[in-house]
């Protein structure tokens, strides 16, 4: 493969060269770096399980509200919101008091809004790699 070895000489003379740099911004901010990751990781988690909730209930739904700082997700059949994931410390009606039910989302429109982006991503990355062949 003839771009394996460009590639190593590209990547050994980078790491040699901003090596030092990443160390010293890992030690300053790493902690807080892993601390975001696994916020965001615990809120697709929690987003997740209340898309297959929604999905199992009738006419489900999921609205996404904020809470002391953090994502909430209330799921809804029909109208009436039946759970939230991670649980919140206010009730259920308190939590979407103020809430525009217009955004809630269904398991369907997910599900489409999905596959739109993917074919985007495709589209981008197929035209990003015929500029670098031409």
């Amino acid at each position: 493969m003839s771009w394996m070895k460009p590639t190593a000489r590209k990547a050994a003379t980078y790491g040699a060269k901003y090596g030092p740099h990443a160390v010293v911004v890992w030690n300053v901010a790493g902690e807080h770096i892993q601390a975001a990751a696994r916020a965001k990781a615990a809120e697709i988690a929690e987003r997740r399980k209340a898309f297959a909730e929604a999905a199992a209930v009738v006419d489900g739904s999921v609205l996404r509200v904020v809470d002391h700082g953090t994502a909430v997700f209330v799921v809804f059949t029909g109208e009436e919101p039946v759970a939230s994931y991670p649980e919140a410390t206010k009730p259920l009606d308190q939590l979407i008091a103020h809430a525009d039910l217009g955004n809630r989302v269904t398991p369907e429109q997910r599900r489409e809004r999905s596959a739109v982006n993917r074919a985007r991503r495709a589209a981008r990355t197929a035209r990003h790699r015929r500029r670098e062949l031409e």
